[in-house]
């Protein structure tokens, strides 16, 4: 039997780390609360320097530790305060930069791929933590992104990707796999274009894509002009409509002539109305577009619009969007304002102003209005249009 013997040196060695062991998760727990502190403190800094001296000392401190910090720091980088989110974002470049420089790092791998998973967390931060998985898992955003279909900071990525496959199997001769891609692609997309992209790929296949539904544009309007608006005085003053929607009345329009609601569709792929071919070529004048729509239930939902030149917009008898800029141009989604929408009949009356010809006579002197209702991320409310009571 072979009998071994500590000397005194040996000794304290074996002593020394039975305490760091037995000492380990007190001294865990107390770095967690300094992190947890220093953290705190940079929360705290706002705008013209408020806090930022102590921010300042707990940033370096911070900056100082190693990639076992990331978990708190990432959570604590997902906030509102622009100013902490740089100096957050400045201590995780440090850490991350020499965590690359050595050759073994003891990453959270797993905590940064379901940190990089979650959507309730800002774009920005996630963005970055996907950055570094492509640096330490090359693969990881190939297989991942296709899953993001639903995701609001990767959506645009996703559904390109889903475009992509589709136009591959068109290629291949795949048909049938060419319409389940661009299917997912429409259903999922909520950028006008890719959505416009998707549609013309089905449409092709024979498959139907209804892009007005899809994106909740209103095309069936009742329009009325044009008004005499001379010199920019068109936003400013309040003609007979927005006191009351009379649809068989008559008014005395430019010229003194005499002006009727008339029924139009708009034929535009993205639902856009041409005033001037509508209701005839002018400037310096107002026109009103009027529409009556059915929702099932009561419900949140943005109203999006853009106008050339301007617009103002009231829903269900209230004023909910005025924006006074001249010669600006129509652009989709330009405009967004949260708004709710009524269970059954919702009515919508929009203002147009035409300005001047601009300047340049080359430039035209366009009058249009595009207006659509969906939900927060893009997706058309479903509604039905309904003949004015």
């Amino acid at each position: 039997m072979m009998h071994h013997r500590l000397n005194r040196g040996s000794t304290i060695i074996l002593y020394g780390c039975l305490a760091a062991i037995v000492a380990a998760p007190h001294q865990n727990a107390v770095a967690d609360a300094t992190v947890a502190t220093q953290i705190a403190v940079i929360a705290k800094v706002g705008p013209q320097g408020k806090g930022s001296a102590a921010a300042r000392a707990a940033r370096d401190d911070l900056a100082r530790r190693d990639v076992e910090i990331l978990p708190p720091l990432l959570a604590a980088m997902n906030t509102s305060n622009v100013v902490a989110a740089n100096w957050y974002r400045s201590i995780y470049e440090e850490i991350v930069e020499r965590g690359l420089a050595r050759k073994e790092t003891a990453w959270p791998i797993e905590f940064l791929k379901e940190y990089v998973s979650d959507g309730r967390i800002a774009g920005r931060p996630r963005n970055l933590v996907l950055a570094l998985l492509d640096r330490l898992d090359p693969e990881y955003r190939k297989q991942w992104l296709p899953t993001r279909l639903d995701d609001p900071d990767f959506r645009g990525e996703a559904v390109a990707l889903a475009l992509s496959a589709g136009e591959q199997a068109l290629r291949d001769g795949k048909s049938d796999l060419a319409k389940t891609e661009f299917r997912k692609a429409f259903d999922h997309a909520r950028d006008s274009v890719q959505v416009t992209q998707a549609a013309q790929k089905l449409k092709m296949l024979g498959e139907p894509a209804d892009v007005h539904s899809h994106l909740g544009l209103i095309t069936n309007w009742w329009l009325v002009g044009p008004f005499d608006a001379p010199e920019k005085t068109g936003f400013a003053t309040a003609f007979a409509p927005e006191s009351k929607v009379d649809l068989g009345a008559a008014y005395k329009g430019q010229a003194d002539k005499e002006i009727r609601w008339i029924r139009h569709k708009a034929s535009d792929a993205l639902g856009q109305l041409d005033l001037n071919g509508a209701l005839g070529a002018t400037r310096e004048a107002v026109g009103y577009a009027y529409a009556e729509i059915d929702v099932a239930r009561e419900q949140p939902a943005h109203l999006r619009c853009g106008a050339d030149d301007n617009c103002s917009v009231w829903l269900n008898g209230r004023r909910v969007f005025a924006r006074e800029q001249w010669l600006n141009g129509t652009r989709f989604d330009r405009f967004i304002t949260p708004v709710t929408l009524v269970a059954g009949r919702n009515t919508l009356l929009v203002k147009v102003c035409q300005g001047p010809q601009h300047k340049d006579p080359e430039v035209p002197n366009n009058w249009t209005l595009q207006l659509r209702l969906c939900d927060e991320q893009g997706r058309g409310v479903a509604f039905r249009s309904i003949a004015p009571e």
